[in-house]
């Protein structure tokens, strides 16, 4: 798909109307409906913040396939994404205390631990947080926490 139809198909899968999408990037509605015609295109740092906006990767975006099926970048991706994803969420967290980075760690081994048996043990009681989806989810979660940890203990 083009650049237009993936704009497009991703702001929809957001449920976003063009104008919320235009106000949440700073443009007028004009030049972002110009951008989903095919009119106009978006400068680099645009491009950047439409892909932080609808949480995809500019590769995504840009309908541009994989070079590579190495699945260790597929990951590094995904964790990434995560990485930004909690970074608009939650910002620096600056102010967390290395006991506390430890404890949201934690929980989140946890959740993975939670999900795994979901999935593998026969007595699934809640069955609808297994599964490999899930297990994957968890995963990146637990990794984009430690690099944002690790990130926080270099600054100091």
């Amino acid at each position: 798909m083009s650049f237009q139809e993936n704009l497009k198909y991703y702001r929809e899968k957001v449920n976003l109307s063009k104008a919320e999408l235009a106000r949440l990037l700073g443009l007028k509605y004009n030049t972002y409906n110009n951008y989903e015609m095919g009119t106009g295109e978006p400068k680099s740092d645009i491009f950047v913040k439409i892909a932080d906006t609808l949480n995809i990767s500019l590769d995504d975006l840009l309908g541009r396939k994989e070079q590579s099926n190495d699945s260790l970048i597929k990951i590094r991706n995904k964790v990434m994404q995560e990485v930004n994803k909690q970074n608009r969420q939650w910002g620096d967290e600056s102010e967390l205390t290395p006991h506390q980075w430890l404890g949201l760690i934690q929980e989140e081994v946890g959740e993975i631990a939670q999900a795994l048996n979901e999935t593998y043990l026969p007595n699934k009681t809640k069955a609808k947080l297994g599964g490999k989806e899930n297990i994957q989810a968890e995963i990146y979660q637990a990794a984009a926490l430690l690099i944002r940890f690790s990130e926080r203990i270099e600054g100091e």
